[in-house]
């Protein structure tokens, strides 16, 4: 995997796989930012969950002493259902 075309088609793999396995990122995103929201006693919309999880993604990066580069294709994937999510509204 040595081009950025390359990384986003195995991300965009990884995503549909997800799909696959935990269901519509539509609806999985919607409840999650539902969650957050009673959790934490605000608004959160599912776009923020995406860029919440990309936050967790780069500060484990940022902590672990061992490149994973799961931890910046995870963050394009967020960044790709948070472009879907956008496009939906």
């Amino acid at each position: 995997m040595n081009s950025p075309e390359k990384v986003l088609n195995n991300v965009a793999k990884i995503v549909r796989d997800r799909g696959e396995t935990h269901g519509d990122f539509r609806e999985v995103f919607e409840l999650t930012a539902q969650l957050w929201s009673v959790y934490l006693g605000m608004p959160v919309s599912p776009q923020q969950v995406c860029a919440l999880n990309s936050l967790q993604k780069l500060s484990r990066d940022q902590v672990s002493d061992t490149a994973h580069r799961d931890n910046f294709m995870d963050v394009a994937g967020y960044a790709s259902i948070a472009v879907a999510l956008q496009s939906d509204r």
